[in-house]
């Protein structure tokens, strides 16, 4: 079920936010939008708790050097009052590798009146 204009803005700017952050590397601020259940499954795979997550961003492993993540063709459908679907395409920018690009699923839920982050799920697509 499609959203009303200013859900789909304010959750189109959650996202912005959070990739702001992870280029950053401002966990107090993605900790703040990631619900403490978070599952954050990677493009490769690999699947991340909330703790997982942070911790990776924060430590500098090389494979999460965010440099960016360009949305396209996303579009945020209203599961229930209590949660949206954002789904789309994104380039990922990773530090030290080119590029790649992804089909994803994002889910977010409304809890105790502030949107959470609590999944991801991305797959590599064909350039």
């Amino acid at each position: 079920m499609p959203v009303d204009s200013d859900l789909e803005k304010k959750i189109l700017a959650l996202e912005a936010r959070r990739v702001g952050a992870m280029v950053r590397k401002d966990i107090e601020t993605l900790d703040a939008l990631l619900a403490d259940d978070l599952s954050y499954t990677h493009s490769g795979g690999h699947t991340d708790t909330k703790a997982g997550f942070l911790a990776s961003i924060k430590d500098n492993k090389e494979r999460y050097r965010y440099q960016g993540v360009d949305f396209s063709d996303a579009q945020v459908m209203l599961l229930s009052g209590q949660a949206v679907v954002v789904r789309g395409r994104a380039l990922m920018r990773l530090e030290g590798l080119p590029g790649f690009r992804v089909i994803f699923l994002d889910v977010w839920a409304l809890r105790d009146d502030a949107w959470k982050m609590v999944a991801w799920q991305a797959t590599r697509i064909p350039a």
